[in-house]
């Protein structure tokens, strides 16, 4: 997932070198192995079951398409709002978990959430503009509404940006590394049951993933998952902590094992493969498909996207994935993107 000048900096491949790159990943899950089947570390996952057969998506809030259009625009698929077709043509009931992109990390202050005196970091939805005076924080306000308005069984997690690459690092403050994360995760916390969220997700690519140490990245993920835990323990509600990678460097396998619900590889990247990450110890059945319906180039609504749905599933399947993650539901190609995505979730389910 890669952004630019607040649009999609489309990857120049063709749709021909994304299928040579998914064989390949075939070819090297194999070499791979389904190494490390087993939770290696001695703390308990966070879920009691492992999630399977789920079709999840991403939108990306800095985007309005048709280009001049807001989130409150209506018309037909070439006129209104993408993000009103999705509550038109009932995407969200096709949407087990929807990632909304992207939050950054910031000091507390009297405006965050929580509220503070700068000493601790939590997060708050990027900022962008839209037509009509609108902004991100309306965007994620309404998609949240209409999203559980169509939908009361979908969770909706947020997704931390891959840049600025100091996202991460500026959390710690102090010498107490874990003093620091505990008390982000806790701030995180009081930000996801603010805007009635279900998790936590991480776009882990560069620069994010090369400025992150491995020793910052172990400390935050424990810490949030042990948070998460706590509060499932004293409510019954389940948060989810997930990875978007693209890269394996500095990631804690262990960290991951027991912490992290699963991980939404990013495929379509031309370099990004399976075993790096069971090659660093992470549990293979923690890996998840991460599709792109996204078209190559900045087209029309219904032009033709890396992949389709069936592809997708497929390759999926054969691979042995049970949960799958399209980029996204509001590229330029949105109406392909909507329909492609119900196709996934009819295919899983």
């Amino acid at each position: 997932m890669n952004i630019k000048g607040g649009k999609m900096n489309i990857k120049k491949i063709s749709f021909s070198v994304v299928i040579i790159s998914l064989i390949l990943c075939s070819v090297m899950v194999f070499m791979a192995g389904c190494a490390i089947e087993n939770n290696s570390g001695g703390n308990p996952p966070p879920n009691e079951t492992e999630i399977s057969n789920v079709a999840n998506a991403w939108i990306f809030l800095d985007e309005d398409e048709p280009s001049g259009t807001n989130y409150n625009t209506t018309g037909d698929d070439t006129t209104g709002s993408c993000y009103q077709r999705l509550i038109t043509e009932g995407v969200y009931k096709s949407v087990d978990i929807l990632f909304i992109c992207f939050v950054t990390t910031v000091q507390t202050s009297s405006t965050t959430v929580p509220t503070g005196n700068g000493s601790s970091y939590t997060i708050q939805i990027k900022e962008a503009g839209h037509p009509g005076g609108l902004t991100n924080q309306d965007y994620m306000n309404y998609v949240i509404r209409d999203a559980r308005n169509a939908n009361p069984d979908i969770k909706i997690v947020v997704t931390l940006n891959y840049q600025p690459e100091n996202l991460i690092s500026q959390i710690f403050t102090s010498s107490d590394y874990e003093g620091d994360a505990a008390q982000f995760a806790d701030n995180l916390m009081a930000y996801l049951k603010y805007y009635n969220l279900d998790g936590f997700d991480i776009d882990w690519e560069s620069p994010l993933s090369s400025w992150t140490t491995q020793e910052q990245f172990k400390y935050l993920i424990n810490a949030i998952g042990d948070r998460f835990r706590q509060e499932k323990q004293h409510t019954g509600k389940k948060y989810y902590l997930t990875i978007s990678p693209a890269v394996a460097n500095n990631l804690d396998a262990d960290a991951i094992n027991n912490n992290v619900d699963f991980l939404n590889l990013q495929l379509y990247s031309g370099f990004t493969y399976p075993y790096q990450f069971t090659g660093v110890g992470i549990n293979q059945n923690l890996l998840a498909y991460g599709a792109k319906f996204e078209a190559p180039y900045a087209g029309g609504p219904e032009d033709q996207g890396y992949e389709d749905a069936q592809h997708a599933y497929n390759t999926g399947t054969a691979l042995g994935y049970t949960i799958f993650t399209n980029w996204r539901l509001n590229s330029t190609n949105y109406v392909f993107e909507q329909n492609q995505q119900k196709i996934l979730y009819n295919l899983v389910h």
